[in-house]
């Protein structure tokens, strides 16, 4: 009973291995195939443009890609992301990279304090803001910024969670109109101790998404701008779409910006450069 008991419990491992063996050298499902290629291209895509921090820097920065996200409600395929470019220290623009009829679009914001951002493709320019990209306001009843990096990381999530985000239209005939979701934590934290070219000393500062599902939005930039004893909190937005949006602080309209009409000039603060997808 016992030898007939080892064989019945050995036929059935056998079985087992089989079937797994058998599961793992089925082929793949085409749609999951032609994902994964179609997020191995965005993956990679994030070096297709240089970025400088101004016309004379000889080397440009490095992206860092701080959130991953796919939209369904609007037929994205494959995997998006957002990637921030940062000098020393400070983010100095961000971009949204995304699939959309046959193209992949790298959405691009400048959250400069200056004029000089520029972007290259191949060499040749393909974005120079002619303003700020951002223009930053205090932050009404803000208490002073702590003293500990936890103790102002709780300041900053509290100050964000007070502003709220409306998408004001993104459909053509603008029937559309979403409250945005505060995501809980910070897309990107830095400081900015040793300010050059006129640039504020950054105690702490953080970039905070407001997003429809968990698409980004809009970006809010919660800076406590100055040196510890002396700071003061600060806050500025920048689109990640080309819908209207709306953030109020309170009842008080903090910030607008109307939904785009046409396309964008190279000298524009934010800028969408686009490639066909490759196959």
């Amino acid at each position: 009973m016992k030898t007939a008991s080892r064989m019945t419990g050995l036929l059935a491992m056998i079985a087992l291995v089989l079937a797994a063996r058998s599961r793992a050298e089925e082929p793949e499902d085409e749609p999951q195939v032609e994902t994964k290629k179609l997020n191995d291209v965005i993956e990679g895509s994030i070096d297709w443009y240089d970025l400088y921090p101004d016309p004379s820097a000889k080397d440009p920065m490095r992206p860092q890609p701080v959130l991953r996200w796919r939209n369904v409600a609007r037929g994205q395929e494959g995997e998006a992301m957002m990637v921030v470019w940062a000098h020393r220290g400070r983010p100095l623009a961000i971009a949204s990279i995304y699939p959309w009829q046959g193209y992949l679009n790298h959405e691009f914001g400048s959250l400069s304090r200056s004029a000089q951002l520029l972007a290259r493709d191949n060499g040749n320019v393909a974005w120079s803001p002619k303003s700020p990209g951002v223009e930053l306001r205090p932050v009404p009843d803000a208490p002073p910024p702590a003293e500990t990096p936890a103790a102002r990381l709780r300041q900053l999530k509290s100050i964000a969670g007070r502003f709220k985000a409306t998408m004001t239209g993104w459909k053509g005939d603008n029937s559309d109109r979403e409250e945005l979701r505060l995501l809980p934590r910070p897309l990107y934290r830095y400081s900015v101790t040793d300010p050059q070219d006129g640039e504020p000393a950054v105690l702490d500062g953080a970039l905070f998404a407001f997003v429809m599902g968990t698409d980004p939005e809009t970006v809010m930039l919660l800076e406590a701008v100055g040196t510890q004893g002396s700071a003061t909190w600060q806050y500025a937005f920048v689109r990640a779409t080309s819908g209207g949006l709306e953030v109020r602080l309170e009842n008080e309209v903090a910030w607008r910006a109307e939904k785009f009409q046409g396309p964008r000039s190279p000298t524009d603060t934010t800028r969408t450069l686009a490639r066909i997808l490759p196959r």
